[in-house]
């Protein structure tokens, strides 16, 4: 199946889904900035605060490495 055609299947199941949280899903998906902002961490202590904000604002500056390039670096540290 092309890429086209899981798009059209992806988007015909969504038109016709009436499931709130799968599409509340998708959308955080496509919009992880968004979805990012909606946690709440003001049940926390300040200083736990402060470090998820410095996080989530690495985050949005691009300030981060990804799974797999963590996964790299644990087999090099293995290896070595």
């Amino acid at each position: 199946m092309s890429i086209e055609d899981k798009k059209n299947e992806v988007l015909d199941l969504l038109k016709k889904t009436n499931d709130s949280e799968l599409i509340e899903e998708v959308y955080n998906l496509l919009h992880p900035d968004e979805a990012m902002e909606e946690i709440s961490v003001l049940q926390l202590p300040e200083h736990l605060q402060q470090k998820i904000n410095k996080a989530m604002e690495d985050y949005k500056t691009g300030n981060y490495i990804t799974h797999d390039q963590m996964k790299q670096k644990v087999q090099q540290w293995l290896i070595n």
